[in-house]
C-alpha cells in the first residue's frame, strides 16, 4: 500500500494533578504518521452509520496504534472516529 499522505494524530495528556486546582488535563501531543486515504464501501456505511453517509472516508495509518486518539487530516480540523480496525501492520480508521 502507498502511504503517501501524512496525518496528526492527537494522543490525549496525561492529567495534572494540582494541590490547589486539583486535576487539570494535559494538553494532546501530535504525533505525524504516514496513511493512505480510501472510500468507504456502500456495506461498511451501513454496518458503521445505519445510513449513507458521503463525508466518511477511510485511513489506513502506518503502524498499530493501541491509545485512545483524535485525527487531523489535511485541513488541520480535528476528524471524529467512528471506527477502528487493524489489518497486518496498519490501524484503518473511518472518520468524518
Amino acid at each position: 500500500m502507498n502511504y503517501n499522505k501524512r496525518c496528526t494524530i492527537l494522543f490525549p495528556g496525561e492529567p495534572i494533578d494540582d494541590p490547589l486546582e486539583g486535576t487539570i488535563p494535559g494538553k494532546d501531543k501530535p504525533v505525524i504518521y504516514p496513511c493512505s486515504k480510501g472510500s468507504v464501501s456502500s456495506e461498511e456505511q451501513i454496518g458503521v452509520f445505519g445510513k449513507y453517509n458521503q463525508d466518511a472516508f477511510k485511513l489506513h495509518i502506518q503502524g498499530m496504534i493501541k491509545k485512545p486518539f483524535n485525527i487531523q487530516y489535511e485541513d488541520n480540523v480535528k476528524r471524529q472516529v467512528h471506527s477502528v480496525k487493524y489489518h497486518r501492520n496498519s490501524t484503518v480508521v473511518i472518520v468524518t
